[in-house]
This record gives structure tokens, sequence and C-alpha cells, in this order.
């Protein structure tokens, strides 16, 4: 089962290119204000989902939206999981 953020992430891969054009396009002030116009409709065409700020980090694991490290990718209940297992390689748990 893939999950919804995996798909807007693809999503986003699929029309990051196009967006930065018409983004670059739209807010150039040497350009013609129709030009601008027509840039600034384009980019409000494309699919919602395909947007940066839609794409939000998910345990590869549990799919748990909250507390996630970005580094490992993994929320901090799996983290700690599978520190305290020995899992993950150079952690171990801090004791003084």
């Amino acid at each position: 089962m893939r999950s919804i953020d995996f798909k807007r992430r693809q999503s986003f891969a699929a029309f990051e290119a196009k967006r930065k054009s018409l983004q670059s396009v739209s807010v150039n002030q040497n350009l013609d204000v129709s030009l601008r116009w027509w840039a600034q409709i384009e980019k409000s065409k494309l699919p919602r989902q395909s947007s940066l700020s839609r794409v939000h980090n998910h345990c590869v694991e549990t799919n748990r939206s909250r507390s996630v490290i970005r580094f490992y990718k993994l929320s901090r209940l799996q983290f700690r999981r599978l520190a305290s297992k020995g899992f993950l390689s150079g952690l171990r748990k801090s004791c003084w």
C-alpha cells in the first residue's frame, strides 16, 4: 500500500519544473502584463496536490505523520524501538 505522502511526492516531482518556470515568468517585472497574467492562470490550473507545501513527512514503517525524524524517516516511537534493539548502527542508549 502506497501512502498519500508518497503520491504527493511523485506529483510534486512531476510538476516541479513546470511550476517553477511559470512562477519565474509570473514574477518577472520586465515581461508584458498579459504574459505574466497568463502564467499565473496556468500555474493555478496545476493540481493542488503537486505543491511542495502539501508534502508532509511520514514514518516509512507506520505512516505516522507526527514527530518524524527526517534523517531516518522514522517516527520517534519506531526510532526508539529500533535503536533499543540495536538495529540502527552507531546509536545506543545514553547513560551517565
